[in-house]
């Protein structure tokens, strides 16, 4: 079954761009894909982290690993994919492309997109698992 597209491929410029997604209740955890398409210029950079609501804060705060650290994307530095995944009991590879985290997917739930430099296009896909 192909994941479902969430964000389109989309031109998108220095700054940050946040993306909200569902999990239904009887979703364990995610599988997340993004694949950057094009890049506007050298140097282009794409960071990805997951970000969870905190209601007693009312903030957004970046989902952690068991080390302490956001969970989220190996830095894309030019056209690539890659995927994480989020499931509780997963053997966890924290580092790296298509990285595998060891924990559970509380809602609500965002992808955080920081774009640096110059403008890149890229898509998001994310399939329940």
């Amino acid at each position: 079954m192909a994941s479902p597209l969430i964000y389109p491929s989309t031109l998108t410029n220095v700054g940050t761009v946040t993306v909200p997604f569902y999990i239904g209740p009887e979703a364990a955890g995610v599988l997340i894909n993004v694949s950057y398409t094009a890049e506007g210029g050298a140097g282009s950079t794409l960071d990805g982290k997951v970000q969870v609501w905190d209601a007693s804060e009312q903030a957004w705060d970046d989902l952690l690993d068991s080390a302490g650290t956001a969970i989220g994307f190996a830095q894309f530095t030019g056209i690539s994919e890659d995927s994480l995944t989020i499931y509780p009991g997963l053997v966890e590879k924290l580092t790296g492309t298509n990285r595998h985290y060891n924990s559970p997917l509380p809602a609500p739930v965002r992808l955080s997109f920081t774009v640096g430099t110059t403008s890149v296009t890229f898509a998001v896909s994310i399939a329940e698992l």
